[in-house]
């Protein structure tokens, strides 16, 4: 037996290793190696979890890291994102004092509990942009995008509360505007009144500040809107004459003023129908000869006259009884 082992061992050697070659190349054709690259969340100070050291904040969201993990295909296809997590040593940023903004390199650990899966080349850090954290209360602006109609305008809106408190990155702070979602009021012809009106910061120069928080979001606003008065020459004319008498009749009308001039609002004074307005009517019952009235002059509600009555004089007649007209006597004939 020990004959046969040993004799042409090399040869039998040989054939051992082509075999286990053989066997692996199977199995790697089946289930080869290879490479994968993975997309990683990196903790944010949003998390319950992760904290920031007191008086700073991140002025920017860290992006996720790319990491390459390495395994067989099967391994590869079985891997779960779960299986690697990310620390990241926030309170390296103490290290920049009073140095902000500025962007910091925090070391990073990642833990992989996947035996299967090894990391490739992993990075050991991420950059961060900092700042320190403020607050500052600043009155809110009421933004109009469009004017009332024609003939209408609006008095300056009122926030309420007048103010908020903004807070963020210590540097967006400086010359900060709070301003509400723009308003319309194109068809608006009578006061505004809105709640829950969203508020926006905003730069200096105009820019959005995305990354500043505010305390309330969002307010009441009360817009006054007013007609604009304008004035036009209307004619005056006469209402209803009722209550002549029987026998009687009207034989002489006066009256002053022929017009007057309207004020009010311009999308009203303006009406085709303002062109004249009319006197109250005048009941002349019991009355005989020249009798003088003073009667109102109507204008709508919210316009107003130059003149607020007419004077009407009215004369009144008796239809004349016919006198009789005597019959001739016939003249005897001869």
């Amino acid at each position: 037996m020990p004959g046969f082992l040993t004799r042409n061992w090399r040869l039998k050697l040989l054939a051992l290793v082509l075999a286990i070659f053989s066997w692996a190349g199977v199995v790697l054709a089946t289930n080869p190696p290879g490479t994968r690259a993975v997309s990683l969340p990196v903790p944010q100070p949003s998390s319950p979890d992760v904290s920031l050291p007191a008086g700073y904040l991140l002025t920017e969201v860290i992006p996720n890291l790319t990491v390459d993990i390495s395994g067989t295909e099967n391994h590869l296809n079985a891997f779960s994102r779960s299986s690697l997590q990310v620390t990241v040593d926030y309170d390296a940023i103490r290290a920049v004092g009073q140095n902000v903004p500025a962007a910091v390199r925090l070391p990073i650990t990642i833990t992989n509990t996947d035996p299967n899966i090894e990391l490739d080349d992993p990075p050991t850090s991420v950059e961060a942009h900092v700042d320190s954290s403020g607050s500052a209360s600043e009155p809110v602006q009421v933004v109009v995008s469009h004017a009332p109609p024609a003939g209408y305008q609006n008095n300056p809106g009122v926030a309420t509360p007048a103010t908020v408190t903004a807070t963020g990155p210590e540097h967006e702070l400086v010359g900060i505007v709070i301003r509400t979602k723009p308003i319309d009021l194109s068809n608006q012809r009578a006061n505004f009144g809105g709640t829950g009106i969203i508020l926006y910061p905003y730069s200096a120069q105009g820019r959005y500040l995305s990354d500043v928080n505010l305390n309330p979001a969002t307010v009441n606003v009360a817009v006054t809107v007013v007609g604009l008065d304008t004035t036009r020459t209307s004619s005056v004319v006469l209402g209803a004459i009722t209550g002549t008498a029987s026998g009687a009749f009207i034989s002489a009308i006066t009256y002053s003023p022929m017009t007057v001039t309207l004020t009010g609002s311009q999308d009203i004074i303006n009406g085709a129908s303002l062109a004249t307005v009319t006197t109250g009517g005048i009941d002349v019952a019991g009355q005989t000869g020249t009798v003088t009235y003073k009667v109102p002059i109507e204008t709508p509600t919210g316009i107003s006259a130059s003149t607020a009555t007419a004077t009407v004089t009215i004369t009144l007649s008796l239809i004349p009884t016919p006198t009789p007209v005597a019959t001739p006597t016939p003249s005897p004939s001869g």
